[in-house]
């Protein structure tokens, strides 16, 4: 762990801040918390954490790691048993020095609106960012698209769980530094979204088939598994792939992905 990084952090407001979310709040406990721990376990198992995708879960009662898809051990050089000793504090040190203060100024932004939103308003929360993790043993960059949003939320409004869907950037000479975004849905029925830079927008112009095929890849399926799914055969998977590929432009699946979920495809 980099001391002189944690302590830098710890020394600043906003950090001070975020940590102390926890302080003078009264959480209720809600029965389904195990299960909901368990169903992660699930997703993660089927979606066998191929071509870098992670997955995380953050208790901002105590800022620990109660679930996290252990191939990040492989992707960042962190063992799994740093994460779980360390939780969010272990996380945050791992993160490209600049990238980690820019991502605690980011919580404080969207935790200062979370908490003056309504109950409803608080489940329909999005939120993505761009980051750099540097690998504990290479010093390598490694960057992330991470889509996240609010897991559990007690019955007086406080964030007990969220959730984080990393998937790793292979293609990333066009990035310069953490980028983040957050939306959601206001009772009137109106969205709001708010964003450090606008990212460039892609006409997501797809046939019907492309579509269905686009939806499984986010959902992690892999070729054959979308053949058997829409009862096609794998080659006709393989030149729907090349089509949307070319379409929007993306250079590879990871490209592919993260312009997916950047747009919101749906």
């Amino acid at each position: 762990m980099d001391i002189s990084l944690l302590e830098e952090l710890r020394n600043q407001n906003k950090l001070s801040e975020f940590f102390s979310y926890k302080n003078d709040r009264e959480f209720i406990s809600h029965p389904d918390e195990e299960s909901l721990i368990k169903d992660l376990h699930k997703i993660s198992h089927s979606l066998g954490m191929k071509d870098g995708i992670i997955i995380g879960c953050f208790d901002y009662r105590d800022m620990s790691l109660p679930f996290f898809t252990e191939n990040i051990e492989e992707l960042s050089g962190y063992t799994a048993e740093f994460l779980r000793e360390n939780g969010l504090v272990g996380v945050i040190s791992a993160l490209h020095p600049e990238d980690a203060k820019e991502h605690v100024a980011f919580n404080n932004i969207f935790l200062e609106v979370f908490q003056k939103a309504s109950l409803q308003e608080k489940k329909t929360f999005e939120l993505s960012y761009t980051l750099r993790w540097i690998h504990k043993t290479t010093k390598k960059e490694i960057w992330f698209f991470t889509k996240a949003k609010p897991y559990l939320i007690d019955e007086k409004g406080n964030f007990i769980y969220d959730l984080h869907i990393g998937l790793l950037i292979t293609n990333n000479e066009h990035l310069k530094g953490y980028d983040w975004s957050y939306s959601y849905t206001k009772d009137d029925g109106s969205k709001t979204t708010h964003q450090k830079e606008k990212p460039p927008m892609h006409d997501i112009s797809l046939s019907k088939k492309e579509k269905e095929v686009a939806l499984l890849l986010l959902e992690g399926l892999d070729s054959q598994e979308i053949a058997e799914y829409l009862f096609i055969s794998i080659n006709t998977v393989f030149t729907h792939r090349k089509k949307i590929l070319k379409k929007l432009g993306a250079k590879n699946s990871n490209d592919l992905m993260k312009i997916l979920i950047s747009n919101n495809f749906k």
